[in-house]
């Protein structure tokens, strides 16, 4: 008995690091004629809210069912579920180690947050103006057991730090669900005072 749980205990980091949510998924293993069906719930009897082509690639898991069979994913403006056997995980670093593009976005007011770690620039953008282009001064990459990131923007005239949790998040105006939670902090600027603002955050393919 002993050694089973010493032996579970090993494996545990490895399992736990390879569920690390949110993630791009590509579908497989559907005949080309088929298509990936996403339900209402985890369940294959559920009604079908849309599907994937068999070739679709960069679908965004942000959570997986307590049996682990079966992917919450967006679709339009609500969450559904796909089968995970009909997915596999892209070879690519975990979300917070902040070696690829987010995207994140929020409201009252509504505004979007580019994050781009490879060209080490960032924009926020609203419905009326396309921001600057932001240096990306610093970064804070996460870690599995603390899935917490942070990064600093600035510019001539803005300045800010994005500070990123692994945890379920709702963007308030559909039924789409994120695996990441922002909180945004602008400094002050000569236009506006400083401010807090709070979204969700998807991982861009």
């Amino acid at each position: 008995m002993k050694a089973l749980l010493l032996c579970a205990w090993l494996l545990w980091p490895t399992v736990a690091a390879a569920q690390v949510l949110p993630a791009l998924y590509d579908v497989a293993g559907v005949a080309g004629d088929d298509v990936l069906n996403i339900r209402a719930n985890a369940d294959a009897s559920s009604p079908v809210l849309a599907s994937l082509p068999a070739d679709a690639t960069s679908v965004e898991v942000v959570a997986l069912s307590p049996d682990g069979k079966w992917a919450q994913l967006n679709a339009g403006e609500s969450s559904g579920w796909a089968a995970l056997r009909f997915l596999q995980r892209q070879d690519r670093p975990d979300w917070f180690t902040l070696e690829y593009s987010l995207q994140c976005s929020g409201t009252e007011p509504f505004w979007t947050l580019f994050i781009e770690p490879q060209t080490k620039s960032a924009h926020i953008n609203t419905p009326d103006e396309e921001g600057p282009e932001l240096d990306i001064a610093a970064q804070w990459p996460g870690n599995p057991s603390n899935q917490t990131a942070a990064v600093q923007y600035s510019s001539e005239d803005a300045g800010g730090i994005a500070v990123l949790r692994g945890q379920a998040c709702s963007d308030g105006m559909s039924d789409q669900n994120f695996g990441i939670a922002l909180d945004l902090f602008k400094a002050a600027s000569a236009n506006q005072p400083a401010q807090t603002l709070h979204g969700c955050c998807n991982l861009a393919p």
